[in-house]
């Protein structure tokens, strides 16, 4: 008999081997795709051979340009909001006892969060009664402060004395997963020091956050909004601006930073703070991720969640440009963790009322006589009164305070969780999803009262129109965001769909190589299946009411990202033979480095992370061919513009650069030029100019073809090079050219002209 007879292969270890080369070949496959998706992957390696140029790009291609001391006025703005938003959060948390069963890293992320959400409520609350021009906001600094410390006083006292038991009582210490499958992690490392990875990204996002803005969003009314409503000392209705009409809860921490920031040019200075603070919100995120891994899985699928999710060069990109996806996505993981936290806890309390319950009922039987039968109802009541509800009240107000920020969360976050609530454990509990409802209402429901009071629509402009929403402009802002269709008119189709899942999976700019891999091992594996089930199922509606339902912008997909990345972590601490270690570690370690080369090549998106503020406020370009963050004409009105000044932009919805009083209004609003001048006479026309101050118009005739090129927004037809050159300049001589050396079919810059 051979040896091969005297001991054959076991059938399990031989399924398990084409398991393992099954897998290793879809995931050759997957890399492959992916690098060869986009060429500036693995074109970026080429960054380590050109380190000087590299470095040299931090700072313009100048040293002289060479600053950094000017970023600790942000910084120190920024590090303010965050102190007082933990102290806010740990108080809000004490109060509704959302803090037992936490760990100290729980309690700090959840702390965070919160508080931050409270800020933001609390600054439009003084907003739209009108005092962001007066103290109260810094008074509010000070009594949450005095808060902290008399709370602090408070548990010291208490300490001294003796405390009763009570039905539900922790310690607050870890009640985290340890398992074996940490001894088992792809690198021990790894599980204990592999955080230390993630520096790079976070100075990556700080650094970049400070910058001046430069997306357009961002420039229109992420931030611009903000400048508005400090400049007016007010939160009111914008109706020239839609966008800042919606929910604006991440944007509320530059308004914020604005109060706070001393000095000349408090608004844009401001600014960069707030940006910053909203940054934050990514490594927020992931310390949540850490923690979830810990509690719900090992302490090294904790690390490779935060790893996964901080080097996405998607949550870099959205981080440094001033995008709010990046709070939804922490408020979203927050929320679904809040609520995997308590349906835990209400399980495992459900379990021990039951025994209770069952050992006493013997008990009652005998007593029966002697009590009474209310005794036992009575004590069931006590016990099912006494079951914890902060991780519950926690979850709703993270739902709520996603929904602060966009509309899309009150369907994508707060209609699950409810649901979650309603029938967690398979019987209905409405109490429950009230609760939920009540605390998400508190974390976002000032949003849509403003919006109600001051529009007559509390989703304004979506679906019920508005205060200034004409049924044109309806029409425009539907047919903008639908579903778009294919070349041949269809919304639905596979071969949509196909694109979607090849977008999302690997084509997509700012995709990471790591997520997709490490998450489908997690829903491959056996371990933690329920959890890695739910998980995965809640991605899967959301981003299959972003295929169906919207208008498949990429960008709108980020705030899922954080529960793929937890789901990822999960499948790498399942990996425990010596082959899937292996695979784990050169996939995370070869991952990271080539998505940090990815994020350090330049040509990507600004670098200029050590260039003097002051100097990246003008932007000047060294040669005029040279890319500029600021609009010529922008730099122009900057440098010319005299007190009293003011200037009309036609197409143009960019102005947060501008220092003199701008008039402007996005595609969907009413256009102003169109107003002051339809149906007048060359006299009403030029008292209608005067009237607004209105002394310079800038046509943006750049923006304007862009917005009626096919497929995008559109924009009004009224507005037409005949009208402004032949009829405004030379025909009435109202506007009088101002040259400046730019392609007039690009942009023009007009002088009013002074009444005789």
């Amino acid at each position: 008999m051979t040896n091969v007879a005297a001991h054959p292969i076991p059938p399990s270890a031989a399924s398990q081997g084409w398991k393992t080369a099954a897998l290793l070949g879809g995931l050759g496959w997957y890399l492959a795709a992916f690098y060869g998706a986009q060429p500036i992957r693995w074109q970026s390696l080429a960054t380590v051979l050109l380190p000087d140029h590299l470095v040299l790009s931090w700072v313009g291609g100048d040293w002289g340009s060479f600053q950094v001391s000017d970023r600790l006025p942000i910084l120190a703005v920024t590090g303010l909001i965050l102190t007082l938003a933990y102290l806010a959060g740990r108080l809000s948390l004490a109060a509704v006892r959302g803090d037992r069963r936490l760990t100290n890293l729980e309690t700090l992320v959840f702390s965070t969060a919160v508080g931050l959400s409270e800020w933001s409520l609390l600054t439009l609350a003084v907003g739209l009664a009108g005092g962001l021009h007066s103290r109260w906001l810094q008074l509010a600094a000070c009594a949450v402060v005095a808060g902290v410390a008399v709370w602090k006083w408070a548990q010291r006292h208490a300490a001294r004395k003796p405390e009763g038991g009570t039905p539900w009582r922790s310690d607050g210490r870890s009640t985290a997963s340890s398992t074996p499958e940490d001894a088992n992690f792809a690198s021990p490392w790894l599980a204990r020091h592999g955080l230390w990875l993630a520096v790079p990204f976070l100075l990556l996002i700080v650094l970049g956050a400070m910058l001046p803005p430069w997306d357009f969003d961002v420039r229109e009314y992420h931030l611009q909004v903000p400048k508005e409503w400090h400049q007016a000392g007010r939160v009111g209705f914008l109706p020239h601006n839609v966008y800042g009409n919606m929910p604006l809860g991440a944007e509320m921490h530059a308004l914020l930073a604005m109060a706070f920031m001393p000095g000349e040019r408090d608004w844009w200075w401001g600014a960069l703070a707030g940006k910053t603070v909203i940054a934050c919100f990514a490594p927020l995120a992931a310390f949540g991720l850490l923690a979830a891994g810990r509690r719900f899985a090992a302490p090294g699928a904790g690390v490779v969640a935060a790893l996964v999710y901080l080097s996405l060069p998607w949550v870099v990109h959205v981080s440094q440009a001033g995008l709010i996806e990046g709070a939804v996505a922490c408020y979203l993981v927050l929320a679904v963790y809040a609520m995997a936290i308590w349906c835990r806890e209400a399980t495992t309390f459900a379990e021990k009322a039951d025994a209770r319950s069952t050992a006493q009922r013997g008990w009652r039987l005998i007593r029966w006589r002697r009590i009474g039968p209310r005794s036992g109802r009575a004590s069931t009541e006590a016990w099912t009164e006494a079951m914890p509800r902060g991780p519950l009240l926690l979850a709703g107000f993270l739902a709520g305070s996603a929904a602060a920020c966009k509309y899309p969360p009150l369907l994508l976050v707060v209609a699950p969780l409810t649901l979650c609530a309603w029938c967690a454990r398979g019987d209905v509990r409405w109490r429950a999803a009230g609760l939920f409802l009540l605390a998400a209402l508190c974390g976002g429901g000032l949003w849509y009262a403003k919006n109600a009071a001051l529009t007559g629509n509390p989703v304004y402009p979506l679906v019920l129109g508005g205060l200034t929403r004409t049924p044109e402009r309806m029409a425009q802002w539907n047919r903008a965001h639908r579903v778009p269709p294919d070349e041949r008119g269809r919304r639905y189709s596979a071969a949509q769909a196909y694109a979607a899942a090849a977008d999302f999976g690997w084509r997509n700019l700012w995709q990471s190589p790591l997520l997709a891999p490490l998450a489908a091992v997690a829903l491959l594996g056996a371990r933690r299946r329920r959890l890695t089930l739910w998980l995965a199922a809640y991605a899967g509606f959301y981003l299959a009411v972003w295929w169906l339902a919207t208008h498949r912008v990429d960008r709108f997909w980020v705030p899922v990202l954080p529960v793929l990345a937890l789901l990822a972590g999960i499948g790498a601490a399942s990996c425990t033979s010596r082959a899937g270690r292996l695979v784990v570690t050169v996939l995370l370690w070869g991952g990271l480095a080539t998505n940090l080369l990815f994020l350090l090549s330049a040509g990507v998106y600004d670098h200029r992370y050590l260039v003097s503020l002051e100097r990246l406020r003008r932007d000047e370009p060294a040669e005029s061919n040279d890319p500029s963050r600021v609009h010529p004409v922008h730099r122009y009105l900057n440098a010319k513009a005299v007190a009293g000044d003011r200037v009309l932009l036609v197409g143009d919805a960019q102005p947060f650069d501008l220092e003199l009083p701008a008039l402007y209004n996005t595609c969907f609003d009413e256009c102003l030029l169109e107003r002051l001048t339809q149906g007048r006479t060359p006299a009403e026309r030029q008292a209608a100019l005067r009237g607004q101050q209105i002394t310079y118009v800038l046509v943006n005739w750049g923006e304007i073809d862009r917005y009626r090129s096919p497929g995008n927004y559109g924009f009004t037809d009224y507005v037409t090079k005949e009208l402004v050159r032949e009829e405004l300049v030379r025909g009435q001589q109202l506007l009088r050219p101002v040259p400046l050396g730019i392609d007039p079919d690009r942009a023009e810059l007009f002088r009013v002209v002074e009444q005789e």
